[in-house]
């Protein structure tokens, strides 16, 4: 069994175990089985364990061979994995393996292995650090943000393919794995970009068969692999990395990138077969490795990394100054070459534009290229004398030279000239203001002494910070990221201060967001005694003393994570002297304060009272310390504060007892209007019907009477206006339709209606309607 750990500790496999376990007592039941890649378990069951040696368990622990293990093994997991290193190694030297029964040799081979296998081991944990365990750190656990995983919908999990031996076919974009990968990637395209087109030209180049076929065909392996690895890129949707394969290789395939990526991977070296690799020379050119061009549609992928790396590294000026200075070499590297192809095309040597071959120099590929690349330099950057064309065909290639030259040269300069100013714009603008600054204090008189200490004051901030204003720096950023960035920056601090100690996390990071950075110079009095106290501060960096009226007496000194002003900020009932400072305070050298404002303190605390009242109660204890606390004032304001508490909650319980009542009356309201409302459709329907019936007599009956009284009266009920005629009346509450407002009654009224009320349906009613404006 013992040999099985070790086995596992060591990456062999249980076959290599199996081949010498043969003893009778060394075999392995079903209560310690071995798998490759598991860890070891052992059951707690009764009865001796297997040991080193044929022992057992007990009289393992009284070996004097095991220093590390003082009693039996309780657990029930037992893996040598998770062991201190030392207890690891001397259990490893303590243990026999099977292979010690065979032979002395044999053994001596193995402790050779043994400590060979020691020491690459302790390089490797020198080196990576896994054998080192830190210490949880309690305060930064509590308030960092907790490990994000990813959730269980399949759509965010990837999947072990079946074809490629169980890989997961999922590739994190964001991790740092994929931007090495790309690191590789874009080796591969930048040697395409350089050696294609140089051995296409330069013959003697290409010559060099074997080497160029291993490196060429292993950029091919890099490019299938990538292809590989960009279809199963994950993506972000709502906010979540997608990790299917299918949705990724369909997200990937909707893309231009498929098109790049399949140009690059044809197989165009098929034209080898033809065109016989090392077949070209002076007379023939260019070489056939001119057929893999298609490998440059790859560049993309470079891009992007070189767009990576500029996000992520901490000096983004720097790196573009390198891209920019690739980007120039790598142009003048293709127009020496394409000076070299147009020499060949016209004929070496016949006039003096093109190169002359001739000589035993001239023949020589280091001379060739250094001259095809001096000459692109000089017709690119336009800085020195070039031979003079004779033909047309070379007075046309340098004219193209000479405008790509002054308009890439020109943006290349301006860029650069650009991104070496912003590199010191952070200390231009810092000098500004000093300069600012003493031309202030010279035009004003300021004595020297002064003068010094405020150059001495600028020195120091630049020397700290870099004169950055972190509140502008961190601005664009949200709350949660500005006030985990805070804590982690000041955490050495924050995490001495007792008030936060005992917090809770959101009342941490409304404090830290409120907090401001002071800078004191030594000699400064931060505050002095009796003055009116608006800051509480909190010490970074930096002494500071606490000293008596003289000035001389020392009577404390604070260090960093000292907090002091808090009394005079808490307002605490009972304090004799008010707001106001009781000490004096004086920085004893250059000291960085945080600065926290009574507005921004009591905003912070209204939303946790426990935190408020820890803070209360040790202000209580310093006031009462030096005698400056009233009891009675202090209890008969906290009894008052009690039982305002009280009749707040009271009031609220009455107002919510009395909106619910109103609720009720206002429900109650709603059902009898509606009961009216349909009572009246009712009466306007019958109305209707009545008037439709009527054959043309003049006078109305009982019931059309009647019908009319009922309408009134519940229209009156209804708070409708008086109704001053039969047919009027009808189908002006009709005109009129009501509209609810909350749970009132309200009538939306027209005068348009009216003053023009409809015209009757009855016939005789119309015409007898018409007659009277007649005879009037």
């Amino acid at each position: 069994m013992w040999a099985y750990i070790i086995a596992a500790a060591r990456g062999d496999t249980r076959q290599s175990v199996n081949k010498h376990s043969s003893a009778p007592n060394c075999r392995d039941d079903h209560l310690y089985s071995y798998r490759d890649g598991k860890v070891f378990t052992l059951s707690s069951s009764s009865g001796p364990r297997p040991g080193p040696s044929r022992l057992n368990s007990c009289a393992m622990t009284k070996s004097p061979r095991f220093p590390c293990v003082k009693k039996p093994f309780s657990t029930n997991t037992l893996s040598p994995l998770h062991m201190p290193t030392n207890c690891r190694n001397q259990l490893e030297d303590g243990i026999e393996p099977f292979d010690e029964a065979v032979s002395e040799v044999e053994s001596r081979t193995n402790w050779v292995q043994r400590q060979f296998s020691r020491l690459t081991r302790n390089l490797r944990y020198r080196i990576s650090g896994e054998g080192r365990t830190k210490p949880p750190d309690w305060f930064l656990d509590k308030f960092a943000a907790q490990t994000f995983t990813d959730p269980e919908e399949p759509l965010y999990q990837a999947k072990r393919s079946k074809f490629l031996c169980g890989l997961r076919l999922a590739f994190d974009p964001t991790l740092p794995t994929h931007y090495h990968w790309l690191a590789v990637v874009s080796l591969a395209i930048l040697y395409n970009v350089v050696f294609v087109i140089g051995r296409a030209v330069f013959w003697e180049l290409d010559n060099l068969t074997v080497l160029w076929f291993v490196l060429d065909y292993l950029c091919d392996i890099i490019y299938l692999i990538d292809t590989v690895i960009h279809v199963h890129e994950g993506y972000l949707e709502q906010g979540l990395m997608v990790k299917d394969s299918k949705m990724l290789r369909r997200h990937y395939l909707k893309s231009d990138s498929w098109r790049y990526d399949l140009i690059s991977l044809l197989p165009t070296d098929i034209a080898y077969y033809w065109w016989k690799p090392g077949s070209c020379d002076y007379k023939r050119l260019p070489c056939p490795v001119i057929v893999r061009l298609n490998r440059l549609f790859r560049l993309p992928r470079m891009w992007e990394w070189f767009d990576r790396t500029e996000t992520a590294t901490s000096y983004p000026n720097a790196f573009r100054i390198c891209k920019v200075v690739m980007a120039i070499l790598v142009l003048i590297h293709w127009n020496a070459c394409l000076y070299f192809a147009i020499s060949y095309a016209i004929g070496f040597g016949t006039d003096n534009w093109v190169y002359n071959l001739t000589g035993s120099r001239n023949e020589s590929l280091a001379h060739q290229y250094i001259y095809s690349f001096y000459w692109s330099t000089l017709t690119l950057t336009t800085i020195g004398e070039t031979p003079q064309p004779e033909i047309d065909a070379e007075y046309l290639f340098v004219v193209a030279d000479f405008l790509a030259g002054v308009l890439i040269f020109a943006t290349i300069v301006g860029n650069i000239g650009s991104m070496i100013s912003n590199m010191n714009v952070a200390r231009v603008e810092f000098q500004n203001k000093m300069d600012g600054v003493k031309q202030y204090m010279a035009f004003r008189k300021v004595s020297g002494e002064l003068e010094a200490r405020v150059i001495r004051w600028f020195a120091y901030t630049w020397a700290q910070s870099g004169a950055l204003d972190e509140e502008n720096v961190l601005s664009s950023l949200p709350d949660k990221l500005k006030a985990e960035i805070a804590i982690r920056v000041h955490l050495d601090t924050l995490r001495k201060v007792r008030i936060f100690q005992d917090c809770e996390p959101g009342l941490l990071e409304a404090l830290v967001l409120k907090l401001r950075l002071q800078v004191f110079s030594p000699g400064d009095y931060i505050c002095r005694k009796g003055d009116v106290g608006k800051e509480m501060y909190i010490v970074k960096r930096g002494r500071l003393q606490v000293v008596a009226d003289d000035g001389k007496t020392v009577l404390a000194t604070l260090s960093a994570g000292s907090v002091f002003g808090e009394v005079s900020v808490l307002e605490i009932a009972g304090n004799r002297t008010g707001n106001r400072r009781t000490a004096n305070v004086r920085a004893l050298g250059y000291s960085d304060l945080f600065c926290l404002a009574k507005r921004d303190l009591w905003e912070a605390l209204a939303d946790y009272p426990d935190a408020r009242a820890t803070l209360t109660e040790r202000g209580c204890q310093l006031l009462r310390k030096d005698g400056l606390l009233d009891e009675t004032v202090f209890e008969n304001a906290q009894t008052t504060q009690q039982s305002l508490e009280e009749t707040v909650h009271k009031l609220e319980t009455t107002i919510e007892m009395l909106n619910n009542r109103l609720q009720g009356l206002l429900t109650d309201v709603g059902e009898e209007q509606a009961k009216i409302k349909q009572r009246i459709n009712k009466l306007e329907v019958r109305l209707i019907e009545t008037d439709d019936e009527e054959t043309g007599s003049d006078d109305t009956s009982a019931d059309g009477t009647e019908l009319r009284s009922d309408v009134v009266q519940v229209y009156d009920l209804s708070s409708g206006p008086p109704i001053s005629s039969r047919r009027g009346s009808a189908m002006m509450y009709v005109s009129h339709p009501v509209r609810e407002r909350g749970h009132s009654l309200s009538v939306e009224r027209t005068p348009g209606l009216i003053h023009f009320p409809p015209e009757p349906r009855s016939k005789s009613l119309r015409l007898k309607k018409n007659h009277k404006d007649v005879s009037k």
